[in-house]
């Protein structure tokens, strides 16, 4: 039995998906010649983005490889075989021989752009039934875009790859290069490119070595298509140069353009607007060059040629619909207030989307050859001011210059909050070195043609709001030098968007200084945009971050994604913003009426008391306590209810009336569960404003704690503790000076009686005193001691031998008065020897308290 393992993102990275092809996989068979990539020496580094995602499936692009796998097919699980984590199909093509380095979806998710260095081909992906294959490969048809152009041995790098998002059908692809070219290709016709656009001058591209020129200003990193609803920022391109120039270019419409017809209202509302304001200002041919007359009469006549296209195709339509087709009556009336010119039918060939007008360039016929007439080439714009300049930061050595590498632009519209707000558009452009300067749109780049009628130089300003240094490692300058920070655009807020660098990924949220520009009394020094860091890459040698997505739906929630060049994958999960709290907290003066009302139920109560049977309501519609079954009736009452039916008798009504009674009494039914419902969920509403009050008293008393009143208190405690006590130390040795103790009555016969003493052991001080003294007489006694103690053993000897001597010649009786007398002159020896020694001790003693 095979192992599972639960569907779950934060095990994603552990699926087969992200492991690398082994180098045996990757080599040519059969002995076969294999192109490898060729060295490149560019002045920027290489962007990578190999992973991407469409609805529910999940591409990365590994090696020369396309992997496909769908998220939701692994909601029961994946199953482990062979030590590897679920499955996935490799999308297969002999065009694709090239190492993949950008995986990029059309808007409709049915083609996929892969990019390499020098090569492009676009894959048609396969239906959602790709995953019950039981192979693991996946034929898929080609596309290679411009085999001339972009070829192995071509030396036009592509930069970047972006589909339009009004192409028609999702088939416009544009293209940059590093030379400043943007060129349109129609994946219908994709040998060739529709339309070319040069943001870099010829005397710029030059390929003359010696020059001082700088390299960076002759290299186009990126670009972006602008956004709006009303005026030309739609059809304004930006280009960035990697030594930080932005270039702008417009108007510029795919060939086969969808343009919604509520954009195509407002922008020739907007065009004849601005063109009667300026007319009105103009007073003279002096007075109309400096209004901008000829710039405003050029923008009006080029949205004019639009509405007629439009017209021309409705006109055609309407050749082509009976007069009687409610189609034709839908659409007679284009660019007219109403909401929508379009049939409900879906899309075809051969009709546009509803809500929108199939249009192209005016300078172009509808195949893509040259409109006739005379129109005149657009004016490249630039390179934008910027003022404040940013701030010359950036990580790695400070000799180097640091490259532009990407370019973001978003429209930011004011909060539901802010109902007087303006949309704000803010440009960002990414740097090598780790710095994003994030700028503002204050002057939006509007059409130009180059004329003599529109002489006007003025260059748009973008002020620098702030610049944000990225921390990237110091050790590691080689990958910093090859370093391509990218932009992505996160799902969910346009206030926030993410950067992708070699080192890991960054969200940079600019929501606090763009609420703060739009409040009338804002300060004048803006907050910071907040940066966090989602992803690292760590280790060493650095292993780049070369893909990410990010995603919010349903099934898989907020997060992202990244995947590093080694395979290994990181899931990071977001949060969402969550409301203020205090818009849903009742007001103070209506809660304290609230709290008034003592015969009101407490909403906590009711939800535990009285607990909603669910099961109780949905078996009272489901098995009601009359049957429901209106077809049984109308069989068992009518047998011939199903025929054709000429005549209507009372039994039919009656019929139906019963029916009626039957369904109206399952609505009530209905209706009744439905009002439990919405009571319930009154009640829960309460319990959470209940609550939501309850945390607003605990979070001030919370904040009541932490305020700093008390720990002040305690230090200032701390510091008049610590000068008490040093005016305490300070108290007690001065008094310690100026005691001057004095002796009591027991005191002073005590020292008396130590002085009596040491007079008497030791004597006064007189000669007579101190013959008088214990101790000369303990001194003389122990002379005299010492001076018969060998007498008395001599004495004691001859005692002995006169006693042997007697014994042997005196009797009984004559010894005994000799031995009486011998005895008590022992025992006067004994007590002088036992005196002796008293006077010793007492003298001894003597001596230690008068030395004490």
């Amino acid at each position: 039995m095979s192992q599972t393992i639960p569907f779950s993102l934060p095990f994603l990275r552990s699926h087969s998906i992200f492991i690398p092809p082994s180098s045996s996989t990757s080599t040519s068979q059969d002995g076969e010649w294999e192109l490898v990539d060729r060295p490149t020496d560019d002045l920027v580094g290489q962007k990578y983005g190999r992973m991407v995602m469409r609805d529910k499936d999940l591409l990365v692009g590994m090696g020369k490889e396309v992997r496909m796998m769908s998220l939701a097919g692994g909601e029961g699980g994946w199953e482990v075989k062979d030590g590897k984590v679920g499955s996935y199909k490799s999308l297969k093509s002999p065009s694709l021989n090239f190492t993949v380095h950008h995986l990029i979806p059309n808007p409709n998710g049915r083609l996929l752009a892969v990019v390499g260095h020098n090569q492009i081909v676009v894959l048609v992906l396969p239906k959602s039934t790709y995953s019950n294959s039981s192979s693991g490969q996946v034929d898929c048809r080609a596309i290679p875009v411009d085999e001339f152009q972009f070829s192995p041995s071509s030396n036009d790098t592509i930069t970047k790859v972006s589909w339009h998002p009004w192409g028609d059908g999702g088939n416009s692809l544009w293209v940059l290069t590093a030379d400043g070219k943007l060129r349109e290709y129609d994946i219908t016709q994709p040998h060739d490119a529709v339309q070319t656009f040069n943001f870099l001058s010829s005397s710029t591209t030059s390929s003359s070595k010696f020059t001082a020129i700088d390299p960076l200003s002759r290299y186009a990193t990126s670009f972006a298509f602008s956004f709006g609803s009303i005026d030309f920022s739609p059809l304004i391109v930006y280009v960035l140069i990697a030594n930080g120039d932005i270039y702008t270019m417009g108007p510029i419409l795919p060939l086969r353009t969808e343009m919604p017809i509520r954009y195509l209202q407002g922008l020739k509302a907007y065009s004849e607007a601005r063109l009667a304001k300026i007319q009105g200002e103009a007073r003279d041919v002096f007075g109309a060059g400096e209004a901008g007359l000829g710039r405003a009469t050029f923008q009006a006549q080029w949205v004019e040629s639009l509405v007629k296209q439009v017209k021309m195709a409705e006109q055609q339509k309407k050749d082509e619909v009976l007069p009687e087709s409610p189609s034709a009556r839908r659409t007679s009336s284009l660019l007219s207030r109403s909401t929508s010119i379009r049939s409900n039918d879906t899309p075809t060939k051969g009709r546009a989307a509803e809500g929108t007008v199939r249009v192209h360039p005016p300078h172009l016929t509808e195949s893509g050859g040259p409109a006739p007439g005379a129109h005149r080439a657009l004016l490249r714009q630039g390179p934008l001011v910027y003022s404040p300049a940013p701030q010359d930061i950036g990580n790695g050595d400070e000799d180097d210059e640091q490259a532009a590498t990407d370019l973001y632009i978003s429209h930011i519209p004011p909060s539901e909050e802010e109902e007087n707000g303006e949309t704000e558009t803010i440009i960002a452009i990414a740097w090598s070195g780790g710095r994003v300067d994030i700028g503002l749109e204050v002057e939006k780049p509007v059409p130009r043609w180059l004329s003599s009628r529109d002489p006007s130089t003025s260059t748009p300003v973008i002020p620098i709001i702030e610049s944000v240094l990225l921390p990237f490692p110091q050790s590691d300058l080689e990958s910093i030098d090859t370093n391509a920070p990218t932009f992505l655009a996160d799902p969910l807020y346009r206030d926030v968007f993410y950067v992708q660098h070699s080192f890991g990924v960054d969200s940079i949220n600019a929501r606090t200084w763009v609420e703060q520009l739009r409040k009338e009394e804002g300060a004048e020094v803006l907050p910071g945009s907040k940066v966090t860091r989602h992803v690292e890459s760590a280790g060493s040698p650095v292993k780049p971050i070369v893909g990410m997505i990010n995603f919010c739906n349903i099934t898989l929630g907020y997060g992202l994604v990244a995947l590093a060049s080694s395979g290994q994958a990181a899931f990071v999960e977001l949060d969402l913003r969550v409301a203020d709290p205090t818009s849903i907290i009742p007001h103070p003066s209506t809660s304290t009426e609230e709290e008034g009302k003592s015969d009101e139920p407490d909403a906590q109560s009711l939800l535990l008391v009285k607990p909603l049977d669910f099961e109780k309501i949905i078996n009272s519609i489901r098995t009601p306590t009359t049957p429901y079954n209106p077809t049984q009736i109308l069989k068992r009452k009518i047998p011939d209810s199903s025929k054709p039916i000429t005549t209507i008798t009372p039994d039919h009504l009656r019929v139906l009336g019963e029916i009626s009674t039957q369904v109206r009494q399952r609505t009530q039914a209905i209706r009744s569960g439905s009002q439990n419902i919405e009571n319930r969920l009154d009640l829960q509403v309460r319990e959470l404003q209940r609550q939501i009050k309850l945390l607003k008293e605990s979070q001030a008393k919370i904040s009541t704690l932490k305020k700093n009143s008390a720990i002040s208190r305690a230090e200032e405690l701390l510091e008049k503790q610590e000068s008490l006590g040093e005016k305490l130390d300070g108290l007690v040795g001065r008094l310690t000076e100026e005691f001057k103790p004095e002796l009591g009555e027991q005191e002073k016969k005590w020292f008396e009686e130590l002085d009596r003493l040491r007079v008497r052991v030791r004597g006064g001080s007189g000669v007579v005193s101190k013959g008088k003294a214990l101790s000369t007489k303990s001194q003389i006694l122990k002379e005299q001691l010492a001076a018969l103690r060998p007498i008395l053993a001599e004495s004691h000897i001859h005692q002995r031998e006169e006693q042997t001597q007697q014994n042997q010649s005196y009797g009984s009786k004559q010894l005994k008065p000799l031995e009486a007398a011998l005895s008590a002159r022992s025992e006067e020896l004994r007590r002088l020897i036992r005196r002796m020694e008293m006077l010793d001790m007492r003298v001894e003693s003597y001596g230690g308290v008068e030395e004490d």
